[in-house]
């Protein structure tokens, strides 16, 4: 026979679970875009919960939230932070994330001070000290990234900084990562520091498979030697090869 609950039990009952259910519809909101699979938030399911500690200043809040999937592409994702926090009143509001990191598949790793999920704009937004580390080597640096999977794109911008595997370093006002091109794309007076120069581009697409660099419109190629123009450069990073071509002309010091 089941027990009957007093007023107050039930009270604190009907809390947990619309708690417990708001936070849930948190976790399935950013899988909608980012994750398919299991949402994992540590302790909630517990029956001796404190549901005072969910609910603050008309905000639901998770402590140490973690939420692990796969993208559209099949691929592993983990979304970490120190506290989620969505609005009580708004349960399609956008989720805020304190210090989030997010964790792909092939183990690299996106962090911020601040993060927001807008699961009516698909699309997770970090801002301060934005860095982008990749297994391989590369890593860069921004003020604010936005994410998306559907294709699964990063944008960087602000002052963008890139160090690439082999120490070159390179600037852009704008980056994006494609993770199924595995490139990156620097965007607006992209700047490769080369062996004993710059090449300046309004484009330069670096591709991580073939260590290759490739510099599109308004190029441009700075050394000891003088300066030169062209449509387009091609620069292997393994040999420290540059070919120019297109409309090529030269200033020799």
């Amino acid at each position: 026979m089941r027990q009957r609950l007093t007023p107050q039990a039930a009270r604190r009952r009907s809390i947990r679970v619309k708690a417990i259910r708001m936070i849930f519809l948190a976790g399935a909101g950013l899988s909608t875009l980012l994750l398919v699979g299991s949402v994992v938030l540590r302790g909630v399911q517990s029956a001796g919960i404190d549901t005072s500690k969910l609910v603050q200043d008309n905000q639901f809040v998770i402590e140490n939230p973690q939420f692990i999937g796969t993208t559209k592409e099949g691929k592993r994702l983990k979304v970490t932070g120190r506290r989620a926090l969505r609005s009580v009143k708004d349960p399609n509001g956008v989720v805020r994330l304190e210090k989030p990191r997010i964790e792909t598949a092939d183990e690299s790793t996106l962090t911020a001070n601040q993060g927001i999920w807008s699961q009516t704009q698909q699309k997770v937004t970090l801002e301060g000290d934005v860095v982008f580390s990749r297994k391989s080597g590369e890593k860069a640096r921004g003020a604010t990234a936005t994410w998306t999977s559907n294709p699964s794109l990063l944008t960087l911008e602000g002052g963008i900084e890139v160090t690439f595997s082999d120490g070159e370093k390179a600037i852009a006002q704008t980056l994006q990562w494609y993770e199924a091109q595995r490139q990156f794309i620097l965007i607006g007076q992209a700047m490769i520091e080369l062996k004993g120069g710059q090449a300046i581009s309004d484009r330069a697409i670096y591709d991580q498979d073939a260590k290759t660099v490739i510099g599109i419109g308004n190029t441009s190629i700075r050394s000891d030697r003088g300066l030169s123009y062209a449509d387009r450069y091609e620069y292997l990073t393994t040999t420290k090869r540059l070919t120019l071509s297109g409309n090529v002309r030269a200033k020799m010091n």
